[in-house]
């Protein structure tokens, strides 16, 4: 398997995803900063192989954060195949994410959609980070009746990252609740324990 390592930037798009660029085109790249030690190797059956790479601030950076990628493409020595053997190539990235510790970010966690897969087994709700800073999130919802009982309290499933403009949904349990009308409260909190809140009024029907 022939290996090559390419430096990239690395954006969010919220509707489509990342996006990678061309190193050094985005303002917040800092692919220069990032060195390998080698960018092609060839890896037989079985084999492993470490890549160390240096990554060194630059003195004087006067935003929040910065981000850059490592590429990784992989493709077949192909005269090393059969006749007849299926030749398979494989991408992947490795995102590379700076907080400035001497800039404080702007952190903004949004609530765009909330997403009631009331026939799944789990609901969610969709953040996007309007922020200029990464985050790492987890989110704690509740449910509440008429008389304002809690009737449902859940973890979201997993921490997630987020990085700026990047949406993602944090996921819930289903909730085992009759149907009603029932008031929705997610707190969020993120890994530098900024705190977020949201709430909304929610039909579940099942």
């Amino acid at each position: 398997m022939l290996c090559t390592l390419n430096l990239s930037d690395v954006v969010s798009v919220c509707d489509s995803g990342y996006r990678y660029l061309p190193a050094g085109s985005t303002e917040e790249s800092c692919t220069s900063w990032l060195t390998l030690e080698q960018d092609e190797f060839v890896l037989g059956p079985g084999q492993e192989k470490v890549v160390k790479a240096r990554f060194k601030s630059e003195g004087g950076y006067t935003k929040a954060s910065a981000r850059a990628c490592v590429l990784v493409n992989s493709r077949p020595v192909e005269e090393q195949l059969s006749d007849g053997a299926m030749r398979v190539r494989v991408r992947y990235a490795i995102n590379f994410l700076y907080r400035n510790p001497m800039i404080p970010g702007v952190v903004a966690l949004h609530a765009q959609k909330l997403e009631m897969h009331q026939q799944g087994p789990f609901w969610a709700l969709k953040f996007q980070n309007q922020g200029n800073v990464d985050r790492i999130v987890r989110s704690h919802a509740k449910l509440l009746d008429s008389r304002g009982q809690v009737v449902y309290t859940a973890q979201s499933e997993s921490a997630r990252g987020f990085i700026p403009n990047q949406c993602k949904s944090m996921r819930f349990p289903r909730p085992d609740v009759p149907p009603g009308t029932y008031q929705m409260v997610v707190l969020s909190e993120t890994d530098e324990g900024e705190r977020f809140g949201v709430t909304q009024e929610v039909v579940w029907d099942e």
